[in-house]
């Protein structure tokens, strides 16, 4: 397995594709260090990932506009892994359905904060630990809203955000051999009984060849699913 012993942090980790990813990378052999804000949930996927993969899990508190949160993740990766092979960012953008005109400075700011501030810190804080810079890949992965969106929207707005700031990072990156992406897609919905659930296999399939080597795309493009 060309993942075996190779070592990713996964921020979001609780969220649906963030779970689904992770189980993934643990069958494929590596070793996770998974952050999120709820301890409950991230310590029940850390036990199912210890009772069905070898790898060498961890979790982290993680909310991604704050600082220490992320030196925190820094430590723990530094305690416990010789090196990182990649640093995976879920983003889970909600926002009230409106347009961009009418949302309130708190709203807006809070989005921008935690996905493009949030995005920032966690690069310039993990970016030392990616050693085997040949071979490191940064992804920041924008799931779908659940709720009906429209181009105008600050969803979008975030997601352009966070585009941009990947294309720029890229660049800076091209520097030492990092290649980063951002991933933007639009997986099928399935109705089971009233619940709708997203289906994420080809996402994480995308994922996995970056990862690998296997999908060959210049660094700093935006992968567009739909």
């Amino acid at each position: 397995m060309k993942l075996k012993g190779k070592t990713y942090t996964v921020a979001n980790a609780t969220s649906l594709l963030g779970r689904d990813l992770a189980k993934t990378l643990a069958e494929e052999g590596a070793n996770l260090i998974l952050s999120g804000l709820d301890h409950v949930e991230l310590d029940t996927l850390l036990k199912e990932l210890e009772e069905t993969t070898e790898g060498n899990h961890n979790v982290v508190l993680l909310q991604p506009s704050k600082e220490i949160d992320w030196l925190n993740v820094l430590e723990e990766i530094q305690n416990d892994y010789d090196s990182l092979s990649g640093i995976i960012l879920v983003h889970s953008i909600f926002t009230e359905n409106r347009s961009i005109y009418e949302v309130s400075f708190e709203e807006f700011n809070e989005v921008m904060y935690e996905h493009v501030w949030g995005t920032y810190l966690g690069t310039r804080t993990l970016r030392p630990l990616l050693k085997d810079e040949a071979d490191a890949k940064i992804i920041n992965v924008i799931e779908p809203s659940f709720e009906d969106v429209y181009e105008r929207n600050l969803y979008y707005t975030a997601t352009g955000a966070i585009e941009a700031l990947t294309h720029s990072t890229a660049i800076e990156m091209s520097k030492e051999d990092v290649d980063v992406y951002a991933l933007s897609y639009r997986p099928n919905v399935k109705q089971d009984e009233e619940k709708f659930e997203r289906s994420n296999p080809k996402a994480i399939s995308v994922i996995l060849d970056i990862l690998t080597g296997e999908e060959k795309k210049p660094t700093g493009e935006t992968i567009i699913i739909s």
